[in-house]
């Protein structure tokens, strides 16, 4: 938009004038203390614990959630007289009827690797 296109009345063209010629009337050491009054403190030790503490709190509720939700298990019955129990991580306990129990590891420690 060219402003040259648009004649301005005589007045309002001298007083825009004389306010472009003068010099702003800041007082710079006024102007950062009204700036740093208006910017928030972020460093509050207080506010930073207070959200750590609800961030944990949520983790905690999310996981209490899960293993409540989480349903263990059961023993497993492949024959009338075979039942097979989960006994723990990587650990499962055949029992046979007439037989002695049997521990089944389904996975390999790697702390156990080359250890004779």
């Amino acid at each position: 938009m060219n402003d040259r296109d648009h004649d301005l009345p005589p007045e309002l063209e001298r007083r825009w004038r004389e306010w472009a010629e003068t010099e702003p009337s800041l007082d710079e050491q006024q102007l950062k203390q009204n700036l740093m009054a208006r910017i928030p403190d972020r460093t509050s030790p207080s506010r930073r614990q207070l959200v750590l503490v609800a961030a944990a709190a949520s983790i905690l509720a999310v996981l209490i959630g899960f293993e409540t939700t989480r349903q263990s298990p059961g023993p497993a019955v492949v024959e009338e007289s075979t039942v097979i129990h989960e006994t723990g991580a990587n650990v499962i306990l055949v029992l046979r009827e007439g037989s002695e129990p049997i521990y089944v590891a389904t996975e390999s420690s790697s702390t156990n690797i080359g250890v004779k």
